[in-house]
């Protein structure tokens, strides 16, 4: 994982200015397991920075991606999640809750994914859709009324 000072010097060498908007970005992201959507990211912010913008979210996103600091994932058509885990790991949405996780897999697949294509592969992103353990155990945990058969 990465540093605070590491995620204002990449920003830096990009030749960009380190903001007190930019910097709180990063704390806000830095360790997170959760990869919080768009809209959280800004709700959070909304907190401390009244004025800042979705604008303001998404370019600074930007520029922690190309750092090499965060993977945006578009694993939902509806919404922009992210993952302040640059490392190449697949990831799980569960289509009951919309929930995002890692979701650990041969760390092999990413480079046969990348050497089996006659292209130069740069980035790979595998995503994973199903039922989350929460939401499979509380189905299996509904009781549904036994059925009735009529008496002639």
């Amino acid at each position: 994982m990465w540093t605070i000072e590491e995620g204002i010097e990449r920003i830096r060498n990009k030749g960009l200015k380190i903001t007190s908007q930019r910097i709180a970005i990063l704390k806000l992201l830095k360790d997170r397991k959760d990869h919080p959507s768009a809209e959280k990211i800004f709700r959070e912010m909304k907190r401390s920075y009244p004025t800042i913008s979705f604008a303001t979210i998404y370019s600074t996103a930007q520029i922690l991606q190309e750092a090499g600091l965060l993977q945006i994932l578009t694993i939902d058509e509806h919404r922009v999640f992210f993952d302040p885990n640059p490392e190449p790991h697949a990831h799980f949405r569960c289509k009951k809750c919309g929930a995002v996780s890692d979701l650990t897999l041969d760390p092999t697949i990413f480079e046969k994914i990348a050497d089996s294509s006659p292209e130069s592969v740069e980035c790979v992103q595998v995503y994973c859709y199903g039922t989350c353990g929460f939401c499979r155990k509380e189905c299996d945990s509904i009781e549904y009324p036994a059925k009735q058969v009529p008496v002639n």
